[in-house]
């Protein structure tokens, strides 16, 4: 590896674009993708992510930037050696570690995740996870900024868990006792609901869409341990995921309304980026989930 390999990762790094760095450099777009392949080639480290036509910087990316910026164009050559030596120490530091970046819808943040991540350190022990939780869309929005290495959602790609939408109810409420409803009576109770945005309340508002059903919203939320004692104190109807609510459902702490024709079914699913460079770490909690090892 030369000064002049490092001087363009610096420039790619600043710039946020290959023709940016070549025209700080003035040499060619392909002399900066080649220098940047042989850098990473050579040291076995991904320092860019190439995602629908832009380039994000990696966590290893941004843990090697700050030995260069300041020495790498000093003339000095104990200044370059310095720069080499603490760049070699880093990646021989880093080679070792996994890091993971792992994202999770509310509702999976709660009920799925924490299992998973435990298998995950289990099988390999010096992982690195880094968790959030967000909504759907901020989930999907992150995965597309390269902001996320991989997620667990209720969206589209590999199939992981069933789950289903259940309309549930406390002990203080007036249906607390009820053997079953029929759907339009739902109209004559307030709805306690996650926030806009939501896929529990998306899929929801859909289903009340479709079948010509109002609900007056009372509240939403985007916390489901806030709904769920919402639901305790007798505040209404709430509609949550059965997986996040069930070990309330088993203690009998709340009921599951049985209203006709409310079957909500859902697959939980794995998502990364179709460009994705899958690290160890990465194929290993994909097979966590697809497997169910957790």
């Amino acid at each position: 590896m030369t000064i002049r390999h490092l001087q363009i990762f610096v420039a790619v790094a600043d710039c946020g674009k290959m023709r940016a760095a070549a025209e700080r450099l003035h040499i060619s777009q392909p002399s900066v993708s080649q220098a940047v392949r042989e850098l990473e080639s050579y040291y076995n480290i991904k320092l860019f992510e190439r995602l629908s036509q832009r380039i994000y910087i990696t966590e290893t990316g941004k843990k090697l930037l700050p030995c260069f910026q300041e020495k790498i164009l000093l003339p000095s050559p104990r200044h370059i050696i310095d720069s080499f030596e603490t760049m070699e120490g880093f990646i021989n530091d880093t080679s070792s570690g996994n890091v993971i970046r792992v994202g999770g819808s509310v509702s999976v943040g709660t009920r799925l995740l924490p299992p998973m991540i435990k298998s995950l350190e289990n099988e390999v022990p010096d992982v690195d996870v880094c968790v959030i939780v967000d909504n759907t869309a901020a989930i999907e929005g992150k995965i597309q900024r390269s902001e996320l290495d991989i997620a667990v959602v209720e969206l589209v790609k590999k199939d992981i868990y069933d789950d289903e939408l259940v309309l549930v109810v406390g002990p203080e409420h007036e249906l607390f006792n009820h053997p079953g409803i029929k759907l339009k009576e739902l109209t004559k109770h307030a709805l306690i609901s996650r926030e806009s945005g939501s896929v529990e309340r998306n899929q929801f508002e859909q289903f009340l869409l479709e079948h010509d059903i109002k609900m007056k919203n009372k509240w939403s939320c985007s916390n489901t341990e806030t709904i769920k004692k919402a639901v305790l104190n007798g505040e209404g109807i709430a509609i949550l995921s059965r997986m996040v609510i069930e070990k309330e459902i088993a203690a009998g702490e709340v009921r599951v309304l049985n209203v006709e024709n409310t079957r909500m079914k859902r697959k939980i699913k794995l998502i990364y980026h179709k460009n994705k460079y899958i690290s160890q770490s990465m194929k290993q909690f994909i097979d966590i989930c697809t497997d169910g090892r957790y």
